[in-house]
């Protein structure tokens, strides 16, 4: 995947075009993404994504585990993310734990 920014916002808008390349088969996985999520564009499906993982990371820097949590059968999956995990352990260490 490589990515390209402009800085030449649209005047008035203070927008940043951001351009991904991606494969024919990632695109197809968004777009799949788009409809099984009801969204109507891309964007509206990377701003959410966005907010989720701005989440994931605010609880893995306290220390939390994200999972999805099957409650009536009392399971719950922890998310593997390494990098969620390197969230953590870096938090962990500013604050002198182990």
């Amino acid at each position: 995947m490589s990515e390209a920014v402009s800085e030449n916002p649209k005047p008035g808008r203070g927008a940043v075009r951001v351009q991904l390349d991606l494969s024919a088969e990632r695109v197809a996985q968004l777009d799949r993404l788009v409809g099984e999520a009801g969204f109507s564009t891309r964007k509206e499906l990377f701003n959410n994504a966005l907010a989720l993982l701005q989440w994931a990371v605010k609880e893995a820097r306290r220390g939390r585990t994200i999972a999805s949590v099957d409650e009536a059968n009392d399971r719950f999956t922890e998310l593997n993310m390494p990098f969620l995990s390197d969230v953590s352990h870096q938090a962990a260490e500013r604050l002198g734990k182990p």
